[in-house]
């Protein structure tokens, strides 16, 4: 049986199924979740430091004023800086949020 690429044997996706099955409720939803803006959930990151841009969103913030902060180092977080470029700590951005990883 031929099958596009963007589908998938019924014996896949009945063993996709039963894998979905036994999951937790909580579960599905995250992996179900999609996300309109474009940006990774702060609560399922894995990196250890985003870009301004990715900081700026979580914090409602403007980039600008996230660069503002690392240029006086006034803001509640430091960034480091990686070849000339911003990184913000996600451990930092949580914890300012109040979001538990």
């Amino acid at each position: 049986m031929h099958t596009f690429p963007n589908q998938q044997s019924p014996e896949i996706a009945a063993l996709f199924q039963q894998f979905i099955a036994q999951l937790p409720p909580a579960q599905i939803e995250q992996l179900t979740a999609r996300k309109t803006d474009g940006f990774p959930d702060l609560r399922t990151e894995t990196r250890t430091h985003v870009p301004t841009a990715i900081a700026a969103h979580w914090l409602t913030r403007a980039e600008q004023t996230m660069r503002g902060w690392a240029s006086s180092e006034s803001g509640p977080i430091r960034p480091i800086r990686v070849s000339g470029r911003l990184a913000w700590p996600v451990s930092d951005i949580r914890r300012l949020l109040g979001v538990a990883a």
